[in-house]
């Protein structure tokens, strides 16, 4: 059976490496569900990307939400075996 794997977007608060550092080892230990995450600092909107065997954005809002910073999610979308993104982003 393949695992499904999602790429989730968000926009957050998170400024600087040492934050980034620390919320996403966080996030590495409070779900199992989240394969690689990254947050772009240069980009104006703090972008967070995360991949994921879940569509589980409510839990990660939530989580960095606990953690004390701002956080809204863009889209989210799914990928083929290759990791190619499939062609119906989800969208809120």
């Amino acid at each position: 059976m393949l695992m499904k794997k999602y790429v989730l977007i968000f926009k957050t608060s998170i400024r600087t490496i040492l934050e980034r550092s620390h919320l996403i080892a966080k996030l590495y230990q409070v779900s199992k569900d989240v394969k690689f995450a990254t947050v772009d600092l240069d980009d104006e909107d703090f972008i967070l990307r995360i991949e994921s065997t879940q569509r589980n954005e409510d839990f990660i809002s939530r989580f960095l939400h606990l953690e004390g910073h701002q956080v809204a999610f863009l889209a989210a979308f799914e990928k083929d075996e290759q990791g190619r993104p499939l062609l119906q982003p989800a969208y809120y």
